[in-house]
C-alpha cells in the first residue's frame, strides 16, 4: 500500500523495475546500434523477470559478447 492506502499501480511498478534495462539499452544504442542494444535490454529484462537482479542480469548479458576471461566494461 502507498501512503494514500491505495494499492500500488502495477504498471508503474513494472516500468520502475525495468527502467535500468531501458536506460542501458538507450546508452548502448549510441555506441553499438539499435539491434544490439535492444537485444541486450530485452535479455536483461528477461533475466530480471526470472528473478535476477539488474546488476547480475547486466553481467550475464555482457558476458555473452566477450571472450572467456575478458573483463566486463564498467557499468554506466
Amino acid at each position: 500500500m502507498n501512503i494514500d492506502n491505495q494499492p500500488p499501480n502495477p504498471q508503474q511498478q513494472i516500468l520502475a523495475i525495468i527502467s535500468p534495462a531501458v536506460r542501458h539499452g538507450l546508452r548502448e544504442a549510441q555506441y553499438l546500434g539499435f539491434d544490439h542494444a535492444l537485444t541486450e535490454a530485452v535479455s536483461i529484462g528477461y533475466l530480471m523477470g526470472k528473478g535476477y537482479s539488474y546488476n547480475d542480469s547486466w553481467k550475464i548479458v555482457e558476458s555473452w559478447w566477450r571472450p572467456q576471461g575478458t573483463p566486463l566494461p564498467p557499468m554506466y
